[in-house]
C-alpha cells in the first residue's frame, strides 16, 4: 500500500535518522496496517529535542496510559526550551486555577519574529486601515496561523495525545513535506482546552482501571466547574473561562484557521455538515470547508485508508460552539470527529448506517476492525497534516479569503442592503442587562459607539448616550449572526442543537436595526471601556423605592445588602411622579450613604420619598437555599449555579442522595433541583446499585483532581422514594421547590401536585427555539416585573397541562412530514415566524410573516411601557396523544388526583394560536402547545412548587428570564400573594 503512495513525502526521510525504538512502537501498537500513512509510520530522531518516549517514558498511543494536562504543558515547554522552532506561552487561567497553553511551531526566524507576523494579519484584517495595495504586498508576504486545540470534551482522549507527537514531528523532521508546513505558515496548538476535565477524566481513568471485572465504573461526573459537554456550546454566551480565554486569544493573534479535534465517530469525519448552514456566515467560508475537507478525504482514501468522510454529521446552523469564534472574525472553523482513543485496545463493529457506501463516504469504514490508541492517533495525525500541507502551498489564497471576507463585511454596512447599523438604547427599561449586554459583545469583538446627541433616522429616535453598533466595520459578522431571526425549516435535516438563540430576545433587551445608511454620518464615540447604566438616588426622604424592572441586577442589590430589610410591592403604584410595577424595592429606613454606592455600580435607579407608598407590600426575605444536583448528570444544573454564583446568591449545594436524610425543613427554605434530563422514574433511581461495592467520588490520593465540586462516599442509589418523601414533607410543611425542564415532571409523575398533567403532543417539533411567553397572571410574584409577554427559551419538553386552564387545543396535526424523494432545497419555503417589538403591545392579533431565514427583527420601535391581553382562548380539550389528567406514571403516594388537591396556578403560557408562538427558531405542530403552561405555581400543603417548562437559565443566553427565577427566590414565603 505504501509503495503507492505519493513519494513527495517520504523525500528526505532517508537523509534523517530515524528513532528506531519509537518507530517499533509505532507498528507494534497500530492494531490494523491499513490505518496508517507514510507521514507517521515513524518518528525521525533528534539529538537535542525530547520525544515523547524519551519525556514521558511511552509513545503517543500507548495502550491503557493517559497524560495529564500538566504533564503534556511540561513536554511542550521543554519543546520550546529544546528548540528555536517552537514557543510556548500561556494564554489564560480555568475556573480551578490551572494554565491553557499554546505552542506556536515554525521555522526558527519565523518564531523570533511572531509578533510581526501578528501585525501583518492585524493589518489584513481592518481594510479600513490597510489600503489595497498594502493587503496585496502582506498577502504575498506574511505567513497564515493555523491554530490546532483538542480537549475541550474531557472524555475524548486522543487528541491531547496525538497532538504531542505531531508538535514534535513539526520541529524536528526535515523532509520538504514538512519543511513547506514549517517555512510557510504558524501552527499554533492548544492542546488540551478544557484542562480542569482532563485532569478528573485521567483520574477517573485510572481509577477505573484498578477495579475488579464486572464492577461498577465511575463515571466523569464534572469536567469543568460548572458544565461538561456544555463547554462547546459556551460561544455565545462566553461565560466559561476557557471560552473568554479562546476568544482573547483569536482577538489578539487573528489566525486564518482554528481546527477543533473530537472523537465521537467511525473512524474520520472532516466537517462540513448537512445545512442548513448559518446565514450569517460568508459564503467563501462554506467553499474552504469543502476544500479542506476534500482534501483530508481525497488524500487518505489515495492512501487506502477507509472511514475518512465528510458532511453526514452536525449542520452548521448554531454559533455556540468554541470553534465559531473564528467566523465571526472572517476565519475558518473547523473540527474533526475520530474513532475514540480508548486508551485500550477495542474492537468496532459498526452498523449498516456507518458501513454503506454513500456519496459523502466513497470509502466508507469497515464491518469490523480492531481499533486502539495508535490507531486514533495515526489517522487524525496523518489528516492534520495534509490540512496543514494543504494551507502551506495554498497560503496566498486563504490569505486572500481572510482579506476579502473583512473587506466584505465592512462594505456590507457602507453599501449592502443593511442593516447598517443597530442601536440598543441605553435608557430602556432594562438598562442594567442592556449595558451587560454592550459589555459582552465588546468583548466579543464587536465595536460599540455612543451617540454624541440626539438625533433621528426614519421613525427611530436616537437619544445622546445610546449605544450603536455600526454595520460597517470588519466583525459584523457577528451582528448579523447574533441579531438576526432564526428561520429554521423542518424540512432540513434534524438540528444538532439549538435553532434560535437572537441574541435581544435571549436577553430581553431592545436591539434597533437601522436601514437608513444616513445613521453611520451621524456624530458618535467609540466606545473604550466597560459601560455602565446610569444608577444612583434621585430625591429626598428616608424610603427608598427601585422599580422592579427584572434587570438581573436587582438580584445582586438585594444580596449585597442581605441584612437591609426591602418589601415587594404587591400591586402597581405611584410615588415620586411616576409610575411603579408591582413588585418594586421598598426600602423603609434606606441608609442612603450605604445603598446609593451599589445602585451607581448596579446602574440601578433609586428615588427617595418622604414616606412609604399605600400599597400592600411584603417583606423580601432571602431564604437558606439547598441545592440539589443529581449524581448522574451535571450537565444542565451549571448554568443555574452560574446565574447564582454571578449575581451573588448563597446556597448550600448537594447530592440527590442527601434527601434521605430528611429533616430538610429545619435547613432550607427554597430548594432548588435543576434539570437533569431522563424520566420522572430515573430521577428518582439515580445511579443504580449493582453489588455491594461503593462507587466513591472524591479527592485521595488516587484520584487528587476529583471532589472539587462535591463529593461523596457512594454516588449510588439516588434520592430514592424516601428521598421523595422527604422532599414532599419538605414543600409540605412550607418550603419552596423550584424546579425546571426535567425535574418538572417528577411531582406530576408521581401525584404529588393536582391537576398537572406532562403530555407528549403528537408531530411536536420544537427543538431548542425561542417561542412567545404569555403572561397569564400578572398579580402572582413569579411575574413581579415583567411584560405581559416576553421572549421565552423552550425545548421539546416538558409539556405540562393543567386542568382548568382555558382553551386546551382540541385538534390534532401530523409529524414533520417525509418523502420519498430527497428535498435538495428544504429552505425554499421558509416557516411563518411571528413578529415581536419590544415594547410595544403585547397583542397577538394578525402578525405579518418575516421575510427570509435570517431576517433582522422588523420594526422595532423604542421601548415603552405598552402591556395587552393574553390572547384569545381556545377550545377545550386534550391534545392528540396526550396523558389525561392523573394519568401520569408512579402513584406511590395517592390517588390520580394528587394527594395535596390544592388547585394550580398558571403564571405563564404558549399562546392559543400556534402561529403566534415562533418567535425565532423552528416549529412544527405548534397546536400541541396551545395554552400549555410555562410557569406553574403548585401549592403542596403549606408550601408551593415552581414550575418550569421552560428553561430560565438556559446556557448563558437567556438573562431575559433569569428573574423569573430570582421572583420564587425573593418571593418564597409570599408567593399566594395576589391571588
Amino acid at each position: 500500500m505504501l509503495a503507492a503512495a505519493p513519494a513527495a513525502a517520504q523525500t528526505g526521510a532517508a537523509a534523517q535518522q530515524i528513532d528506531e525504538a519509537y518507530t517499533a512502537k509505532i507498528k507494534e501498537f497500530l492494531q490494523d496496517p491499513r490505518i496508517t500513512t507514510e507521514l507517521v509510520d515513524h518518528l525521525p530522531s533528534s539529538a537535542t529535542v525530547p520525544t515523547p518516549l524519551k519525556f514521558h517514558g511511552r509513545i503517543v498511543g500507548t495502550p491503557g496510559e493517559l497524560t495529564y494536562a500538566k504533564d503534556i504543558h511540561r513536554y511542550f515547554e521543554a519543546l520550546d526550551k529544546a528548540s528555536p522552532r517552537a514557543k510556548y506561552w500561556t494564554i489564560g487561567k480555568t475556573e480551578e486555577g490551572r494554565d491553557m497553553v499554546v505552542l506556536a511551531i515554525a521555522d526558527s526566524a519565523t518564531i523570533a519574529n511572531l509578533d510581526k507576523f501578528k501585525g501583518d494579519l492585524a493589518a489584513l484584517s481592518d481594510p479600513r486601515k490597510t489600503s489595497e495595495a498594502e493587503a496585496k504586498r502582506l498577502i504575498g508576504t506574511t505567513k497564515p496561523m493555523y491554530w490546532l486545540t483538542s480537549g475541550i470534551h474531557s472524555p475524548e482522549t486522543g487528541g491531547p495525545e496525538m497532538l504531542q507527537e505531531l508538535a514534535y514531528r513539526l520541529i524536528v523532521e526535515e523532509t520538504p513535506f514538512i519543511q513547506q508546513i514549517r517555512n510557510n505558515i504558524i501552527t499554533f496548538i492548544t492542546p488540551v482546552i478544557e484542562v480542569d476535565g482532563r485532569e478528573k477524566q485521567v483520574d477517573t481513568y485510572y481509577y477505573n482501571k484498578k477495579l475488579p471485572p464486572g464492577a461498577a465504573r465511575l463515571p466523569l461526573m464534572y469536567w469543568g466547574k460548572y458544565v461538561a459537554h456544555d463547554n462547546n456550546r459556551d460561544g455565545m454566551g462566553q461565560f466559561l473561562s476557557l471560552t473568554k480565554n479562546v476568544n482573547d486569544f483569536f482577538l489578539q493573534w487573528k489566525p486564518q484557521v482554528m481546527h477543533d479535534l473530537h472523537e465521537s465517530v467511525t473512524y474520520l469525519y472532516s466537517s462540513t455538515g448537512t445545512g442548513p448552514y448559518n446565514d450569517a456566515i460568508d459564503p467563501i467560508t462554506v467553499t474552504e470547508w469543502w476544500m479542506m475537507a476534500q482534501v483530508d478525504v481525497q488524500e487518505m482514501t489515495k492512501r487506502g485508508v477507509p472511514g475518512v468522510w465528510t458532511y453526514g454529521f452536525y449542520d452548521g446552523w448554531t454559533p455556540n460552539y468554541m470553534f465559531f469564534a473564528a467566523h465571526t472574525k472572517n476565519a475558518i472553523g473547523r473540527f474533526y470527529e475520530v474513532q475514540s482513543y480508548g486508551p485500550d485496545n477495542y474492537e468496532v463493529r459498526p452498523p449498516a448506517t456507518t458501513t454503506s457506501r454513500e456519496w459523502f463516504r466513497p470509502n466508507p469504514p469497515l464491518p469490523y476492525i480492531k481499533w486502539g490508541p495508535r490507531n486514533n492517533t495515526n489517522i487524525q495525525e496523518s489528516a492534520v497534516l495534509f490540512s496543514l500541507k494543504h494551507f502551506a502551498d495554498n497560503k496566498s489564497l486563504y490569505l486572500e479569503n481572510f482579506w476579502i471576507k473583512s473587506k466584505r463585511a465592512v462594505d456590507k454596512g457602507k453599501t449592502g442592503a443593511g442593516p447598517f447599523a443597530w442601536v440598543i438604547p441605553a435608557t430602556q427599561r432594562r438598562k442594567a442587562d442592556a449595558a451587560d449586554a454592550v459589555n459582552e459583545l465588546r468583548k466579543q469583538g464587536l465595536e460599540v459607539h455612543t451617540a454624541n446627541s440626539a438625533f433621528s433616522v426614519g421613525s427611530l429616535a436616537v437619544k445622546a448616550g445610546d449605544y450603536i453598533v455600526r454595520g460597517d466595520q470588519p466583525y459584523r459578522t457577528l451582528a448579523d449572526m447574533y441579531f438576526s431571526i432564526q428561520n429554521y425549516s423542518p424540512a432540513n435535516p434534524s438540528p444538532y442543537d439549538d435553532t434560535g438563540w437572537t441574541f435581544q430576545y435571549m436577553r430581553n433587551v431592545a436591539v434597533l436595526p437601522v436601514s437608513e445608511k444616513s445613521i453611520l454620518d451621524q456624530g458618535m464615540s467609540a466606545v473604550t471601556a466597560k459601560v455602565h447604566a446610569a444608577g444612583g438616588i434621585e430625591g429626598t426622604g428616608p424610603v427608598l423605592i427601585v422599580d422592579h424592572t427584572t434587570d438581573n441586577n436587582l438580584m445582586k442589590f438585594r444580596t449585597t445588602h442581605a441584612a437591609v430589610r426591602m418589601q415587594a410591592a404587591e400591586a402597581e403604584f405611584t410615588a415620586a411622579g411616576r409610575t411603579f410595577r408591582a413588585g418594586a424595592f421598598i426600602v423603609p429606613a434606606a441608609d442612603r450613604a450605604k445603598l446609593e454606592p451599589t445602585l451607581k455600580e448596579l446602574g440601578l435607579s433609586g428615588y427617595a420619598v418622604a414616606s412609604a407608598p399605600a400599597v400592600k407590600m411584603h417583606d423580601l426575605d432571602l431564604p437558606r437555599i439547598g441545592y440539589v444536583h443529581a449524581w448522574q448528570r451535571t450537565q444542565d444544573e451549571g448554568w443555574v449555579r452560574a446565574a447564582l454564583d454571578t449575581y451573588g446568591v448563597p446556597y448550600t449545594y448537594f447530592a440527590d442522595i442527601k434527601l434521605k436524610d430528611g429533616n430538610l425543613r429545619a435547613k432550607y427554605d427554597v430548594i432548588i433541583y435543576p434539570s437533569v434530563g431522563g424520566s420522572a422514574q430515573s430521577h428518582v433511581a439515580g445511579i443504580i446499585k449493582s453489588g455491594d461495592t461503593p462507587l466513591p467520588y472524591k479527592k485521595s490520593a488516587a484520584t487528587p483532581n476529583l471532589g472539587a465540586n462535591d463529593s461523596a462516599d457512594d454516588i449510588r442509589g439516588g434520592m430514592g422514594i424516601e428521598g421523595l418523601t422527604e422532599l414532599y414533607k419538605f414543600v409540605q410543611a412550607g418550603g419552596t421547590l423550584i424546579v425546571e425542564g426535567s425535574t418538572t415532571t417528577i411531582f406530576p409523575a408521581y401525584n404529588l401536585t393536582s391537576g398537572i398533567t406532562v403530555e407528549s403532543p403528537a408531530g411536536l417539533f420544537a427543538r431548542g427555539t425561542i417561542l412567545r411567553g404569555v403572561v397569564t397572571d400578572r398579580t402572582s410574584p413569579l411575574s413581579y416585573g415583567f411584560d405581559a409577554q416576553l421572549p421565552v427559551y423552550f425545548n421539546q419538553d416538558p409539556v405540562l397541562a393543567v386542568a382548568g386552564s382555558a382553551g386546551l387545543f382540541a385538534g390534532g396535526g401530523g409529524g414533520r412530514g417525509s418523502a420519498l424523494s430527497q428535498n435538495v432545497t428544504p429552505n425554499a419555503v421558509p416557516l411563518r415566524i411571528s413578529p415581536w417589538t419590544f415594547g410595544a403591545s403585547d397583542s397577538t392579533g394578525t402578525p405579518t410573516p418575516a421575510t427570509g431565514r435570517g431576517a433582522a427583527p422588523g420594526a422595532a420601535g423604542a421601548p415603552g411601557a405598552g402591556q395587552g391581553g393574553r390572547g384569545s382562548a381556545g377550545g377545550a380539550g386534550a391534545a392528540p396523544g396526550a396523558a389525561t389528567p392523573g394519568a401520569a406514571g408512579g402513584n406511590v403516594f395517592g390517588g390520580a388526583t394528587g394527594i395535596d388537591g390544592s388547585r394550580p396556578r398558571v403564571i405563564m403560557q404558549f399562546p392559543a394560536n400556534a402561529a403566534d408562538m415562533l418567535l425565532s427558531g423552528t416549529l412544527a405542530n405548534g397546536e400541541g402547545l396551545a395554552n400549555r403552561a410555562q410557569l406553574v405555581d403548585a401549592p403542596v400543603g403549606k408550601g408551593h412548587v415552581v414550575m418550569f417548562a421552560i428553561r430560565p437559565f438556559w446556557r448563558w443566553q437567556t438573562q431575559g428570564t433569569y428573574f423569573l427565577g430570582f421572583n420564587a427566590i425573593l418571593n418564597w414565603n409570599d408567593l399566594d400573594a395576589g391571588k
